[in-house]
């Protein structure tokens, strides 16, 4: 077997068949900005708004501090650029969105699936490294299954997913959608039977002894003086004879006077006190297994997938403190099964399952025999670096779930680095002795944990010896301004970019395209040629700009690329739009005007003296994933066909260069025009709402919602209990679909903004809708 796999080395969090999912931070190129962080707070909100800032001709580099295994929506991928050739690519689906499954009975399948999932040989692939797979080199490697994330615990790839089916068509490898079950938006687990719990705020009454104060008069007296003349004779002589006169002098008594001060004494009594603290409530929902299993049933129905493949399908190590845990597992994936065989009867159902053996159901709840009734093959993750076992063991487990099994397929989930705490790839010859006892004791094939992390030499060669064919770490201008000439007519003819581009034998996506362009013009301006070496790129997660046109010079948009470059290296995505003299131009027409530079340089041997950017050419579509109709149509509240919802609604949008902005827009309008009064249930609508401009949270959210969808915007209903400073009440808002991402959108106070709600706390959730049913 040949098998050689562009690795990275990522790291890994957990011994489980899983990835991080992350909420793409958006940041832009753009002016005189020196650095800007974004905080995202996962338990304010799932998503969170954009931070724009950008950088441009005039400065060196914006620096905003991003994660190197941040995943981003793309588009689906419908069709390739080869740098030979330019082929349109539709996808397997026919006009009724099914595929060729037959109709057979879900038992005739049963026993076909013993023979289809033998010597299986797959691996587990995330959503950022569907560009880096070569289909001639797994083909030649003999993979025949790729088990890539579809459902996240925060976010659902079905851009990936479209974008692999298309990459793998004709090629007999099969896809399974990996979804991740009991994990909540935070990665937190839930419970499988639906149990949770919320805070309420009681009062607690008590009787206390208080002191209080009981006042009296205190009486007493005060003297005082009383001052009086007092008269007398005063003699004197005259003439020989005795005379007197009247004299007086000052003269006290003392005399006294009663008075009082206030004094008080301490008494005590008994008082009722009331105090309120919060208080742990529990209640049981199915909203999140419904959920749940709607997501699991319109992935099989809009996508050509050979099976769905259950992780986190289990209790967290704690099954034994739930009554039933073991029935509540199994009677979830019964459910998942006969949801997808009903709907798709050739699409396989598998799990991943904990290796624990015989206590394997009292700890989480997985019990494999009676799964093994409802699951097409198990997948144990037989981790042996983080069970700190050796390859002995991989053959125990193996043969012990084999033979609970029920005589359906056991294909052996390996580690194929050392452990989460050391992701160094093992050497291929242990690898190869992993598989070896896993088959030797009844597995019917291995998956690999995980793509990024496998030894190079693992499958260098095959059974006759023969040498894998090269794959090159770079490429050359030459190939680069080909391929540019020919994304170029391709934007022109499609109106809109290509999902990938093909250079030196290997499948780059748009934003490591876009690197390559820009690293040449740099190159070319310098007057050197070196190879410019592969390197994988998030794309740009918000795509946004003004409408310019204008002939951009060669000194500013030679500065511009060499900026571009700087940023791509230092926050491996692309940005959102860069700031030109003209104004800001977006992530698509950026592709479009480097494209069109070296594609001149391609017929002129030079560098154009200046570029021509006209962004009304081409209006660049934004693809809505077809699951995603539902939340596009009418319904009894959500009139969005109405006349005045449309008009309103274009007048609104007008302008917007992307769908963010104009849910943003919308959501700005209806939060700063509609005011708020409490009541129950719907009273107006959306266009009653309109009209009376006055109305409760659920009428506020008939309006945002119809005003979206009338513009192609999907729009969904999010229902919760809720706790506000001065109530706790159930609550609902809208949640607005763009670039690839659900953004909240609670338009009642004036302290929210698109992807944030801070006017109150989330107690538990009720469910999400396309139809508000009150």
């Amino acid at each position: 077997m040949i098998f050689m796999l562009s690795v990275s080395l990522l790291g890994s969090n957990s011994i489980y068949a899983n990835t991080d999912d992350q909420q793409p931070l958006e940041n832009i190129l753009g002016s005189d900005v020196g650095s800007d962080e974004l905080d995202t707070n996962d338990t304010n909100t799932d998503d969170q708004p954009p931070l724009e800032n950008g950088l441009d001709s005039d400065t060196n580099e914006d620096e905003l501090d991003t994660n190197d295994t941040n995943i981003t929506d793309e588009q689906p991928i419908e069709n390739g650029l080869d740098s030979n050739d330019v082929e349109e690519e539709t996808g397997t689906k026919n006009s009724t969105g099914t595929t060729n499954n037959d109709s057979e009975n879900i038992q005739e399948y049963a026993a076909a699936g013993q023979e289809v999932y033998e010597n299986m040989q797959g691996f587990w692939l995330k959503p950022e490294d569907v560009s880096k797979i070569n289909v001639t080199t797994l083909q030649t490697a003999g993979i025949t299954d790729i088990f890539l994330l579809t459902k996240g615990y925060k976010y659902t790839y079905t851009n990936q997913l479209q974008t692999l089916i298309t990459k793998l068509k004709g090629s007999g490898i099969r896809i399974h959608a990996w979804i991740i079950c009991f994990l909540d938006s935070n990665g937190k687990w839930v419970d499988p039977q639906g149990k949770y719990s919320y805070q309420v705020k009681v009062p607690v009454t008590s009787k206390i002894k208080t002191a209080y104060k009981v006042y009296y008069k205190k009486w007493y007296k005060i003297p005082y003086k009383k001052w009086y003349k007092s008269w007398y004779k005063n003699w004197y002589k005259s003439y020989g004879h005795w005379k007197y006169v009247w004299k007086s002098t000052w003269k006290s008594i003392t005399s006294y006077k009663w008075t009082y001060k206030w004094k008080y004494t301490t008494k005590y009594k008994w008082v009722t006190k009331t105090t309120y603290k919060y208080q742990t409530k529990y209640g049981t929902s199915t909203a999140f297994n419904d959920a749940l299993i709607n997501t699991i049933s319109s992935i099989t129905k809009n996508y050509d997938i050979s099976g769905i493949h259950l992780d986190y399908v289990r209790y967290p190590g704690t099954a034994y403190k739930h009554d039933n845990s073991v029935e509540s597992i199994t009677s979830f994936v019964k459910r998942a099964y006969n949801t997808v065989k009903s709907v798709k009867t050739k699409v396989s159902v598998s799990a991943a399952v904990m290796p624990e053996k015989s206590v394997n159901a009292k700890y989480y709840g997985q019990d494999y025999a009676k799964l093994s009734q409802y699951l097409d093959f198990l997948v144990p993750m037989v981790y042996k670096g983080n069970y700190n076992q050796d390859t002995d063991w991989i053959g125990s487990t193996v043969k012990y779930i084999k033979d609970q099994a029920g005589g359906k397929p056991v294909i052996a989930g390996l580690q194929s680095y050392r452990s989460d705490s050391n992701v160094v790839p093992i050497p291929a010859s242990e690898l190869d002795n992993d598989i070896e006892a896993a088959l030797d004791n009844g597995a019917s094939g291995f998956v690999l944990f995980r793509y990024g992390l496998i030894n190079q030499q693992f499958f260098s060669t095959d059974s006759a010896g023969s040498a894998d064919s090269y794959v090159a770490d770079s490429t050359t201008i030459n190939e680069i301004k080909v391929a540019a000439s020919k994304v170029k007519t391709f934007i022109e003819t499609n109106k809109r970019l290509p999902n990938y581009v093909t250079l030196s034998g290997r499948q780059i996506g748009m934003a490591e395209f876009l690197y390559m362009l820009v690293s040449s013009v740099v190159q070319i301006n310098q007057g050197t040629s070196n190879p410019i070496k592969f390197r994988e790129f998030g794309e740009a997660p918000n795509p946004s700009g003004n409408t310019i046109v204008a002939n951009i010079y060669k000194k500013e948009y030679v500065k511009i690329a060499n900026n571009l470059k700087k940023f791509l290296e230092s926050h491996n995505r692309a940005p959102n739009y860069g700031i030109y003299s003209a104004g800001k131009l977006d992530y698509n027409n950026m592709v479009y005007s480097f494209s069109k530079i070296m594609d001149f340089y391609n017929s002129k041997k030079r560098l154009p003296n200046y570029a021509i950017v006209n962004t009304k050419k081409i209006n660049f579509k934004e693809v809505i994933p077809p699951e995603l109709k539902p939340y596009l149509i009418a319904t009894n509240n959500c009139q969005v066909n109405d006349a005045a919802i449309k008009s309103l609604a274009l007048s609104i949008v007008n302008g917007a260069g992307s769908n963010y902005e104009k849910a943003d827009r919308i959501f700005r309008w209806v939060r700063d025009n509609i005011s708020y009064t409490f009541y129950y249930n719907t009273k107006y609508g959306a266009t009653g709402m309109l009209k009376t401009r006055n109305g409760n949270c659920i009428d506020h959210t008939h309006l945002m919602i119809a005003l979206a969808r009338s513009v192609g915007i999907p729009a969904r209903y999010a229902h919760a209990q809720c706790e506000f400073s001065s109530m706790t009440v159930g609550h609902v808002w809208a949640e607005l679909y763009a670039n690839g991402a659900w953004y909240t959108a609670d338009a009642t106070s004036s302290r929210n903004t698109l992807g944030v709600m801070q006017n109150c706390k989330i107690l538990y959730w009720k469910g999400r809708y396309a139809q508000l049913p009150f």
